[in-house]
Order: structure tokens, then sequence, then C-alpha cells
């Protein structure tokens, strides 16, 4: 089974840093990257995805603004992490009251959120069945 990803960022260093990294998980998945909101719009609209990751610095548009038009405009209901710094405790609630099912703190450890992204998909799976 693939397992298929979306991730949205427009800064190469954090979509080379994830890509590489979720490569390296020992699973069956497809990475779709997404740039421009145009491109989000689309993407969201003709694929199904299994884990949606925002990149909190994302400068097309703001990150919480992006997690809202995805849950609420777009209604997508995949789960969605969230990359960021947190800046105040009304921000982390913010972000989360719009949708974020994850938060996760910059500066992170790539190979610890690869294995979280690993651990996430299979037990999706296992839950499916």
């Amino acid at each position: 089974m693939a397992y298929r990803i979306n991730i949205i960022s427009n800064e190469i260093v954090f979509l080379t840093l994830i890509r590489n990294f979720i490569k390296k998980i020992e699973l069956d998945i497809q990475i779709s990257e997404t740039d421009s909101l145009n491109m989000l719009y689309k993407e969201l609209k003709e694929n199904s995805f299994d884990l949606i990751i925002v990149d909190g610095n994302f400068s097309e548009n703001s990150a919480i603004d992006l997690i809202h038009t995805i849950r609420f405009k777009l209604k997508t209901f995949t789960p969605i992490w969230f990359f960021t710094v947190i800046q105040t405790p009304e921000y982390y609630k913010k972000t989360l009251q719009v949708g974020a099912n994850v938060i996760i703190e910059r500066p992170f450890d790539p190979i610890e959120i690869a294995s979280q992204i690993h651990g996430f998909l299979t037990k999706k799976v296992t839950e499916k069945n």
C-alpha cells in the first residue's frame, strides 16, 4: 500500500530535509510538494493524502490562515502536522483551533520526525483494518 504525503513549503531547505528523511522510512510513500496556494488548491482537490505537512515559514500566506483554508474552505480532514517556532501560548492555541493535529517546534530532529511519521502511517493502516 502506498502512503501519500503532501509537503507545503516554498523553502528548499525544509523541503529537502523532510523529503530526504521521509524517503529513508521503509514504507512505500509518495510525496507531493506544494509551493504555492494555486498548486495547493489543485493538489487537495485532485488527490487524497494520508498526511499533510505544513511549513510554518510558508511565505505566500500566514501558516495559520493556510491551515484554516485547508480545514474549512477546502474541507480537508487529513491530519496536518505543523512545523513552526512557537511564538506565544496564544499562537499555539490558535494553531490547534484552526486545525493542526500535531505541532512540531523548530528546531527539530529529522530522524525523530521520520520515525514519528512511520509510526503514524503504520498505526493509521492498522486502525483501518
